[in-house]
């Protein structure tokens, strides 16, 4: 349960204006705060936690995407409508809603950026209420001194922040994010708060990762690499002590004997003794040899490892599915592992596994289809039985992957949902089903559950 708001009445702030930085908007609004009724004053604050929790936007980061937030008619911007018109009931309705208001903040253009920066210097007291900040815009080369000086502005009057995810996003220049975080690098306050990182690497890589000790304090960290022929590759050791999650996301352009090269540089630099979850996404996961110098210095201690080909479509030269992928060697490695996803088209090969409990895969939507025979063959009976504490298989909807990519199983686990039960999510965007062992896009005029229907014939 989120903490209850202020009861100190000496910290309450005053409510004659609520700042509003919707995504519409540049600036921030002033509205006035109705008249209090007799009935609404009378709400005890108990229920009225409730009201306002029950207004809350999703929390799952699934449903921050930016091919859902962006669109103004979005769950997320009719949540924070009616959370912003409830907060502007009364004063008491006030006190208590604010706090809700400013708790997890998602920014998904510079200019709720600027205004954040403003409202919470103006004061101070709603940069106390931040808990979570969630920074993923477009930052053109005119705006990257500005910016990194405004993230820095509001995490100096954001004492209570126990989370900042940074997802800079470089328009058709990838290659500057690495300028961009040399200058967030040297702000005063930001290196030492950010938690959560993604950025591009376009033929930077050894200069990027040189920049890595200033953010002491990462717990999740996810790069997306291109990397050539002549690129310099990492020397110095990097020890991130708190790194729980490392995702690479490869795009290969050379021969695999670069990328074995590069991986093997990152697995002799890179030190991360609290790693938990390692995220590879990159048809190279094809040639066990190239990751496998990653998975042998950090596979004890991993419990959940994603394992998949980027979903992309290229008529020139698509990608074949239909080659196994080598999970055998490579969870052979990993002894302690959990969770594992992957993706597939043809059955599986599964090593004994003392400890998997609980196998993703993504498949393309045709195979979902109960009257195909290759859903059901996927994970064969005599592979299950190597595997004897598995709980479950589930199939993921492989057109989700453009929405959530490969942490959609960690954002939604397949424990989730009961032997019975089905969770359903609509969005203007999107429309998802979580049934046991099936995580789908639903279609317009399409019939469900039928899909459904042969669950118990795949799990």
């Amino acid at each position: 349960m989120d903490p209850k708001p202020f009861a100190n009445r000496s910290r309450i702030i005053t409510y004659d204006q609520v700042p509003d930085i919707d995504a519409t908007v540049d600036r921030t609004k002033a509205h006035r705060v109705l008249s209090p009724t007799h009935i609404a004053t009378q709400i005890p604050v108990e229920i009225l936690c409730i009201i306002m929790e029950l207004t809350m936007p999703p929390t799952q980061h699934f449903l921050d995407s930016t091919v859902i937030a962006r669109d103004n008619r979005s769950s997320r911007s009719f949540s924070l409508q009616t959370l912003r018109n409830n907060v502007l009931v009364c004063r008491s309705w006030y006190n208590v809603g604010i706090s809700f208001l400013y708790r997890h903040v998602v920014v998904l253009q510079s200019k709720q950026l600027f205004a954040l920066a403003r409202v919470v210097s103006n004061n101070r007291s709603l940069g106390e209420i931040i808990l979570s900040l969630h920074l993923q815009c477009y930052v053109s080369v005119s705006q990257m001194a500005t910016v990194s000086m405004a993230v820095d502005n509001i995490l100096a009057v954001t004492p209570n922040l126990t989370k900042f995810t940074l997802v800079p996003i470089m328009k058709r220049q990838p290659f500057l994010n690495h300028e961009f975080l040399r200058l967030v690098a040297l702000t005063q306050n930001t290196p030492s708060r950010i938690t959560d990182l993604y950025f591009r690497i376009s033929r930077t890589l050894k200069d990027t990762l040189n920049l890595m000790p200033t953010f002491t304090y990462l717990t999740a960290l996810h790069i997306d690499m291109i990397i050539g022929e002549n690129d310099g590759l990492p020397t110095e050791h990097l020890h991130l002590a708190f790194l729980e999650e490392l995702h690479i996301m490869h795009v290969t352009w050379h021969s695999y004997r670069h990328d074995m090269n590069a991986f093997s540089a990152l697995a002799e630099t890179l030190s991360l003794p609290s790693l938990r979850r390692l995220l590879l996404t990159s048809q190279a996961v094809e040639d066990e040899m190239v990751f496998e110098p990653l998975l042998r210095k950090f596979g004890h201690s991993l419990h959940f490892v994603s394992l998949v080909r980027p979903h992309i479509t290229n008529r020139y030269c698509p990608y074949d599915y239909r080659r196994p992928l080598p999970l055998i060697p490579l969870l052979s490695m990993c002894p302690n592992l959990r969770h594992l996803a992957t993706d597939t088209r043809i059955p599986i090969r599964m090593p004994t596994h003392a400890h998997l409990t609980w196998v993703d895969l993504w498949v393309q939507r045709r195979f979902l289809d109960p009257s195909e025979q290759s859903a059901v063959t996927l994970m064969p009976h005599e592979e299950k039985v190597k595997l004897p504490s598995l709980r479950g298989v589930r199939l993921l909807d492989m057109s989700l992957f453009p929405f959530s990519g490969a942490r959609t199983p960690l954002l939604i686990p397949p424990d989730m949902v009961g032997g019975t039960e089905s969770v359903i999510w609509s969005y203007s965007s999107l429309d998802l089903r979580h049934d046991p062992g099936l995580l789908y896009r639903q279609k317009m005029n399409e019939v469900d559950d039928v899909l459904a229907e042969s669950l118990e014939h795949r799990l």
